[in-house]
Formats: C-alpha cells, structure tokens, sequence
C-alpha cells in the first residue's frame, strides 16, 4: 500500500535533500522551515513526528550532536551512502562521504585489530574540514 504524503512531509523531504551535505537538530529544522514560502510549513512536534518515521523507514540517519547533548538528523541520500563511512565538521556541519576503498581498508583494519565490526550506517568520524581547519 503507498503511503499519503502530506504536504507537510514534502516540505520537510524537500527541505534535507536540499541540504543533504549537514545534519540539524529539531529545533534547526523546524526554524528553517517557519521560513518557508511554498506550502504551510509543520509545527515543531509535527517535525518530531515526521522524523521518527523517516528514521524508521531508514531515510534520515539520526546521531548524537556535538557533545552528545541533542540528536541530529540528515537525509540519506540514496542507498550508496550506507555502505561507506563519513565524517562531519563540528564547526560547520558539513558532511563529507569517505572514499569506498578507503572506508572499506579502515573498517577491515579495526576489524583486523581487535575483532570488532564497526555499523558504516551508525558511524560518523568528527574533525575539521579543510575550510574549518585553515580558520581556526
């Protein structure tokens, strides 16, 4: 059976592909869609709603923040993005997919080393990016 998509469902769809390189708490999301001009945009516990489904349905990954005080959420992209690691900016945001080849050596290595298979879709590595790490 197909399921109904609401308009605020696409609004907030349309709103993480767009950004689909960054993850957002919440509050981020909802603010960001109070901005909207196209359609009425969903309440904050509508996001929360909406969000706990696309997790469900493995569509948006969510993780622990920065310090692991709030989740953050982002889209998948598509199905490719679940079979390499990533790495996020914990000054912008930005997230970054890690070369295949590289992901696959690395996970083989911890593996190798310890005996301990790390989940690619649950596992994001925090530093800087390039443009972060020459400002700071």
């Amino acid at each position: 059976m197909a399921e109904y998509q609401t308009e605020q469902k696409r609004i907030l769809l349309e709103f993480l592909k767009a950004n689909s390189e960054s993850s957002f708490t919440i509050e981020e999301i909802a603010a960001e869609l109070a901005k909207t001009k196209n359609g009425t945009p969903p309440a904050k516990s509508t996001v929360y709603r909406l969000m706990t489904r696309l997790v469900e349905e493995k569509r948006v990954r969510r993780q622990a923040g920065e310090r692991g005080r709030q989740f953050v959420y982002r889209i998948i992209a598509d199905e490719h993005c679940k079979n390499h690691l990533h790495l996020q900016c914990t000054e912008c945001g930005k997230i970054l997919h890690l070369d295949d080849k590289l992901s696959d050596r690395l996970l083989q290595s911890v593996k190798k080393s310890s005996d301990f298979a790390i989940s690619e879709e649950d596992t994001v590595l925090m530093g800087k990016c390039a443009d972060c790490k020459w400002r700071s």
